[in-house]
């Protein structure tokens, strides 16, 4: 039986990818659009009754993809389009004559603009990261970087895009990038059209002025890296390498890091013989452990090289205050930042000896600041208002369309 069940599951896996759900509202609009993304949102009904910054906790949080998938659909609903959707990995040959808009990002950019046809589609790209040119070749450039520090290549801790579909990114309507102006630039250097910055989404689940209260002095000791795979790509190596190294501080590493057994065998003495580096493994953002490492710590930690927006660090400052100690790869901005200024052991022991510097009453302050900021520009209605503005703007709504 155990040997059946990978097959079941794979089986599963790709027919999901194959799979069209059509007219998922059920309405009977006179416009139809594609929404090329991911489908597990819409197979279980998750956000059926989620409304945009809802306060309600008991429904499944995955990804903040899920919410950002289901307000695309709602969008597109709301702007008077029937809306079908695929997923994003879908190679199957679609009939692309009968949509009026296709969004979000995939294989079916290649079939629009190589097939022939003389119907006005419009197309928008959903860029989730900073544009594959660029992050495929810094993540690996990272891998390197441990290479020479370590004499092994780990490639499978970077986060390498084996497809870029370059023409959802060159010949679209408009491209709207998750993230600041960082990520949107890596778009705007190859492609001449409207470009727009949408700020990440993420789920509130706790009080963070609660968390920010209750912090005691020691908290200035201890730090979080909070991320997922791609452990080379997000900086936890050069986290390892100097807190294995300053042990009268304290790192948390919450992430699923023993999915990359390569990383952890060459890291295995900073990630296990260093008394000051605590490994918590994948936290539910539900749960009290994530609320009490919140506690802890006064510092988010995330030396990454390309992101979309982070919301793993805005999920750490919105539901705890912490202060973000980032690259500005994380195409994130809050004005209350520590900036790392470089990929180095030298850049991570400026960032982290200027937050030593801060006395405590600075530290709640810039926390209280921080959470100030993420609360107020990366709560759910933000997004939601602002994605549906940027579509409005792309498809000139009330112009000529």
């Amino acid at each position: 039986m155990k040997m059946v069940l990978p097959w079941i599951k794979k089986l599963l896996k790709e027919n999901m990818h194959k799979r069209i759900i059509n007219n998922y509202f059920k309405k009977n609009h006179s416009k139809q659009a594609l929404l090329s993304y991911i489908l597990t949102p819409f197979q279980h009904n998750f956000f059926s009754h989620i409304l945009p910054n809802s306060k309600i906790k008991n429904y499944p949080f995955a990804h903040t993809n899920f919410f950002e998938a289901f307000s695309w659909a709602k969008i597109l609903d709301e702007l008077g389009f029937n809306v079908d959707i695929i997923d994003f990995r879908n190679s199957r040959k679609i009939d692309i004559t009968k949509y009026d808009l296709i969004c979000g990002f995939g294989e079916v950019f290649q079939q629009v603009f190589e097939s022939v046809h003389h119907k006005k589609i419009w197309t928008i790209t959903y860029a989730t990261g900073m544009n594959t040119c660029y992050s495929n070749a810094v993540s690996l450039l990272r891998v390197k970087d441990v290479y020479n520090k370590k004499g092994v290549w780990l490639g499978k801790s970077s986060r390498y895009v084996e497809k870029g579909w370059t023409h959802s990114v060159t010949l679209v309507d408009g491209i709207i990038a998750l993230g600041n102006e960082v990520c949107a630039d890596t778009y705007k250097r190859y492609y001449d059209g409207p470009v727009y910055s949408l700020p990440a989404p993420f789920y509130e689940v706790l009080n963070g002025y609660d968390i920010i209260n209750r912090r005691e002095v020691t908290s200035k000791k201890h730090y979080l890296w909070f991320g997922s795979s791609g452990l080379i790509h997000k900086g936890l190596d050069l986290c390892l390498d100097y807190f294995s190294k300053n042990q009268d501080l304290f790192l948390h590493v919450c992430g699923p890091i023993e999915n990359e057994r390569d990383f952890v065998e060459v890291y295995k003495r900073e990630l296990f013989s260093s008394p000051n580096i605590i490994l918590h493994g994948f936290v539910d953002i539900t749960s009290k452990k994530f609320e009490e490492i919140l506690s802890l710590c006064s510092f988010v930690i995330f030396p990454s090289c390309s992101e979309g927006g982070s919301p793993s660090v805005i999920t750490a400052v919105g539901n705890g205050g912490l202060i973000p100690i980032i690259t500005k790869e994380t195409t994130i901005r809050t004005g209350f930042e520590i900036w790392i200024e470089g990929f180095n052991y030298e850049s991570i022991e400026k960032a982290v000896r200027q937050s030593q510097s801060l006395t405590f009453e600075e530290i709640r302050s810039l926390q209280l600041s921080n959470l100030n900021y993420v609360k107020n520009n990366h709560n759910q209605e933000v997004y939601y208002k602002r994605l549906k503005e940027y579509i409005q703007r792309i498809l000139r709504v009330g112009d000529e369309y």
